[in-house]
């Protein structure tokens, strides 16, 4: 994707899996990330769901961005990991997939996953691999509460992979993928092989593959 950089600050579409698209200005190219801004917002797009692009029939002249990122680099070559742990404490916009998108908090960042706090569903473990994208809103609060009620700090000590920290949950009731699907939610009885066993709702012994779980909370 580095060769994209001599298309910076030209339009490009972009399309990503979960058969979504984006149109928008190319910002910047990082390791592992791209940013585009999409005539209203900067959005932050991981490589891995790229799945192709192009170069846009729009003009410049429809994507006039602001003066700068809304989120602060310290460096000059981005990545994932490294937008993520900048984005602390801004209110985000997190996409996984189909409609799974959640809006608040990046609270934590482990090896793997990360620990977002949502007003609508408190505290939740996201996989960073499904993040598809991302995007930062300056001057805004989610479901515009206020600004004191917005950030809540996800407290304790939690496993440095979602694999690790799925087993913490055995024994409790917790809800997957944002229980879009009412077979996601149940109680763990164990996570291990990459494997979660739940016992759902009507008393069903599932088995869920650890590695499509999209997102967690309790």
């Amino acid at each position: 994707m580095n060769n994209l950089s001599s298309y910076t600050g030209q339009i490009l579409e972009i399309e990503l899996t979960s058969k979504k698209s984006m149109t928008g200005k190319l910002m910047e190219i990082g390791s592992d990330i791209i940013v585009l801004f999409n005539g209203q917002n900067y959005v932050y797009l991981p490589m891995m769901h790229i799945l192709c692009v192009r170069k846009g029939d729009s003009t410049e002249d429809e994507f006039i961005n602001p003066d700068s990122s809304p989120i602060q680099k310290n460096e000059d070559l981005i990545s994932l990991k490294k937008i993520l742990t900048n984005a602390s404490e801004i209110f985000v916009e997190i996409f996984l997939s189909g409609n799974h998108t959640v809006y608040g908090y990046i609270n934590q960042i482990q090896d793997d996953y990360i620990i977002f706090y949502s007003p609508a569903f408190k505290t939740i473990h996201i996989p960073i691999v499904h993040l598809k994208w991302l995007i930062p809103y300056i001057n805004k609060t989610p479901y515009q509460i206020k600004a004191c009620q917005s950030l809540s700090s996800s407290e304790g000590i939690f496993a440095s992979t979602f694999k690790e920290q799925l087993k913490t949950f055995v024994g409790k009731i917790v809800t997957f993928d944002l229980g879009k699907d009412s077979q996601k939610i149940g109680k763990i009885n164990n996570a291990e092989n990459n494997l979660v066993e739940l016992i759902t709702g009507d008393g069903q012994i599932i088995y869920l593959n650890i590695a499509h779980l999209k997102s967690l909370h309790e």
